[in-house]
């Protein structure tokens, strides 16, 4: 299952929260996402998704990137102060011609929108399940607060409180 041909590349932080929420499946929105070895890595290393777990996301596509082209890539970019899995993300967006990232981070959201391309967090991908007709509005409202309450997501209540407005927004544009 997919949204088309919507595809995007995922760093660590959403398989992990969306995994502490019971929220994986809303990952299948998309056609197809894309995770560098690293991201990898380190999703299996968390106690919440097992490597078998993981494998069985049918839409996860694996990637092994040559270090050298990241490495580079990172210069050219001034992008040394972000985790390798992240930067390993952005170059893989560039690389593939992927539009959006899936990220929890801070300033690889920053860094994301300075390229050009669209963060999305754990609760941009609970709003866009629920756009997308996948869960109900109650779930999808339900989903939000287990990340804020529940989940190791840092978030604050104010902006938990915007994704609850979107999703009250999409609601009225449905009616």
């Amino acid at each position: 299952m997919g949204n088309g041909n919507l595809i995007a590349v995922a760093d660590a932080g959403p398989f992990i929260h969306l995994a502490e929420v019971n929220g994986l499946s809303f990952l299948n929105i998309f056609a197809r996402l894309h995770v560098p070895e690293t991201v990898w890595s380190e999703v299996v290393r968390q106690p919440q998704i097992a490597d078998a777990d993981f494998s069985k996301i049918p839409n996860v596509q694996r990637h092994n990137l040559l270090r050298t082209e990241v490495t580079k890539f990172v210069a050219e970019n001034h992008l040394g102060e972000l985790h390798s899995g992240e930067q390993e993300c952005l170059f893989l967006c560039k690389q593939l011609g992927a539009s959006i990232l899936h990220t929890d981070d801070l300033a690889t959201r920053d860094v994301a929108k300075q390229m050009n391309l669209t963060p999305v967090g754990s609760l941009g991908i609970v709003v866009r399940a629920y756009r997308a007709e996948r869960i109900s509005l109650v779930d999808a409202e339900h989903h939000l607060g287990e990340l804020y309450e529940n989940s190791s997501l840092f978030v604050t209540r104010v902006i938990v409180e915007l994704a609850l407005e979107q999703l009250g927004r999409h609601k009225t544009h449905r009616e």
